[in-house]
């Protein structure tokens, strides 16, 4: 049995059956332009309010930008609709084809197509920014994604990447707590319990997920000329059985150590 290739098609499986960002829009029809401004206003209203702030999503105008694993498409069409020229890579088929529905009901251009980030179709020095959201740490060979994100920027471009932090108050209050407290190690692998962040409801798939410390993250990104690591997301559900009592003042200071998602802006 070939690891590489099964972890990689638990993944295609995973966003097929449940594409990333639909239970946003639940009961909206698929392919609507109320199905897509909802799954925005779920994005960036209430999942994570910090993210048009922290990725800037205009820095990019008159720029190449490719985003590795684009899903529905929804940070790819921010970067669009503010003038950068879009790229974006996947593996889900259905991931495309949402993704390919959206700029078209728009009518907004975007260069989409299936394909692996650890071997990417694209010449050295391709684009002047590299942009991944929640998605490397699914990849077998996270240190040849990042490989292949430093080989297609052009000198001086630069990567947004996050991916999950294992240092995280959600790591340890919500995953861990029922792993251990509630006895699931007795029902189910570690594997199984970490693939339990991705939402599921269709889907039956099992997922790789990889945790990462800020020092184990930023160590991965050495080729870089300048790297930083920030962290964010954190809300009061993070911390489990002590959600009621978690003063937010606190939330609020604890995100940028605590927080589920660490943010590399690297420059090449």
């Amino acid at each position: 049995m070939n690891t590489l290739i099964d972890d990689k098609q638990e993944a295609v499986k995973q966003w097929t059956e449940d594409p990333c960002g639909k239970i946003g829009a639940k009961g909206i029809e698929e392919g609507t332009l109320e199905f897509y401004d909802r799954v925005n206003q779920n994005r960036y209203e209430e999942y994570a309010p910090w993210m048009k702030k922290v990725m800037d999503f205009t820095q990019f105008k008159g720029k190449k930008i490719l985003e590795i694993g684009f899903g529905m498409g929804t940070d790819l069409f921010q970067f669009a609709t503010n003038g950068a020229e879009v790229f974006g890579i996947d593996l889900s088929p259905k991931h495309l084809e949402i993704s390919q529905k959206r700029f078209e009901l728009y009518g907004v251009k975007a260069n989409l197509q299936l394909a692996d980030a650890e071997k990417m179709p694209f010449d050295n020095d391709s684009f002047d920014a590299v942009y991944s959201f929640g998605v490397i740490h699914h990849t077998p060979n996270m240190q040849k994604t990042i490989e292949e994100t430093y080989r297609v920027l052009k000198p001086g471009g630069k990567a947004i990447i996050s991916v999950y932090n294992r240092n995280s108050a959600h790591y340890y209050f919500v995953l861990m707590a029922k792993y251990i407290l509630f006895l699931r190690f007795l029902r189910e692998s570690y594997r199984r319990t970490l693939s339990r962040i991705e939402y599921r409801e269709n889907s039956d798939a099992c997922p790789l997920v990889i945790l990462s410390s800020r020092k184990e993250y930023l160590k991965r990104f050495s080729n870089f000329r300048e790297v930083s690591i920030e962290c964010h997301h954190l809300h009061a559900h993070d911390f489990g059985p002590f959600k009621k009592i978690i003063p937010t003042s606190w939330i609020r200071k604890l995100e940028y150590k605590l927080g589920w998602y660490l943010v590399a802006k690297c420059i090449k």
